[in-house]
């Protein structure tokens, strides 16, 4: 067997796992010198390539497992990873498929607060990896005249994301993440307890959005009440202010007040959202 056909018979089988089609390549191995069977030797790879799989899914997604408990959350990556192989050489990329996978299969889809959370670690993961750009402070928006304020239009980091979730998702990563890693298991057992005993950490007819974005170089996240949720999505589609105004005051069904979207707008500079201002013509 010619080196190339021999490294991606190898590549194969280390990817498929363990079965009859081993053979070929088993057949190819030395054998070991100190006497270890070469079934073994390959089982070895096959096994530690899935490992290390299942060590990227744990570390994403501490919150999801948190959730589920250890059985529970061992059995969906088991499941991921056997169907689901990479096809991409950057590990990075792997445990994104997980809320794909989840809302593919109904045992998962069903699960609504699990499916939230997992959407919710994902975007944790995405907007710390997303293309950096110079933010822009307050003091930005004192280059133009007050009558030009309507027609402001502005643009946001490239990690920002805009989740909507079920309700209790952002309270219920925080309850765990803030724990510290050497009482990992003690507070997933907690957090499970509190959550049975209070009954409705989450509620699944409810829901609420999140804003995740990166800022100095770590991910941040708040929730975003609905009037501010109306006016980020407007600027990120590229509406100008005063047209932010009236769309917000239309979709809320009252006027929202102006001292209010000043807030808003203030907040996405001090919070490192803005990275550009500019007049609309």
């Amino acid at each position: 067997m010619k080196l190339a056909e021999f490294q991606s018979l190898f590549q194969t089988r280390i990817l498929a796992g363990p079965g009859a089609a081993d053979a070929p390549l088993i057949e190819a191995l030395r054998r070991s010198q100190r006497g270890a069977m070469r079934e073994d030797l390959l089982r070895v790879y096959q096994s530690g390539y899935r490992i290390r799989l299942e060590s990227f899914l744990y570390e994403d997604h501490p919150g999801l497992r948190a959730l589920l408990g250890d059985d529970a959350f061992e059995a969906l990556v088991r499941d991921f990873v056997e169907s689901n192989p990479p096809r991409n050489r950057n590990a990075r990329w792997y445990t994104t498929g997980l809320p794909d996978y989840m809302t593919a299969h109904p045992q998962w889809r069903d699960n609504r607060p699990a499916l939230s959370m997992a959407l919710f670690e994902r975007a944790m993961v995405d907007a710390f990896d997303a293309p950096d750009a110079e933010t822009l402070t307050i003091q930005a928006l004192a280059g133009f005249a007050p009558e030009d304020s309507p027609r402001l239009v502005f643009a946001f980091h490239p990690s920002l994301i805009v989740l909507e979730l079920v309700a209790g998702t952002m309270a219920a990563y925080q309850a765990f993440s803030e724990e510290d890693d050497a009482e990992e298991s003690e507070a997933a057992a907690e957090f499970e307890a509190d959550r049975r005993e209070q009954g409705a950490s989450f509620a699944p007819g409810a829901t609420e959005t999140v804003a995740v974005w990166r800022c100095n170089e770590e991910t941040a996240f708040r929730e975003l009440e609905a009037d501010e949720y109306v006016a980020l999505s407007e600027a990120r589609a590229g509406r100008a202010f005063g047209e932010i105004c009236q769309m917000a005051a239309f979709q809320q069904s009252g006027e929202i007040a102006p001292e209010r979207l000043a807030q808003f707008l203030a907040s996405w500079f001090e919070d490192g959202m803005a990275v550009g201002v500019s007049l609309r013509d």
